[in-house]
């Protein structure tokens, strides 16, 4: 299993144009054929961050979703609203197998 906790930091005017962008890759994402787990979460503290919780069957998943018109067209308009770039971390899952 692959997964990736990706951090967007947003700014105030623009959580609302966030969430909307964002939703239409989650919902996306969790039809894709290898795609087990695709959360969304919003910190409790700083209302402008966002992590985002991915986990996908294999790599080959992961590289199908970066093609998805969902996932591009989701890139593109982030631009805009964040305040700085994605931080990204990959992890292997161990559990559940």
């Amino acid at each position: 299993m692959e997964v990736t906790m990706v951090e967007i930091n947003v700014k105030a005017d623009s959580v609302d144009e966030f969430l909307r962008v964002f939703k239409l890759n989650h919902l996306g994402a969790l039809g894709e054929p290898g795609n087990l787990r695709f959360d969304v979460l919003q910190d409790n503290d700083v209302a402008t961050r966002f992590y985002i919780y991915e986990a996908y069957r294999d790599l080959e998943a992961v590289n199908a979703h970066k093609q998805t018109p969902h996932y591009l067209a989701c890139v593109e308009a982030l631009e805009a609203l964040m305040t700085e770039p994605r931080k990204k971390t990959s992890f292997k899952g161990v559990f559940p197998e």
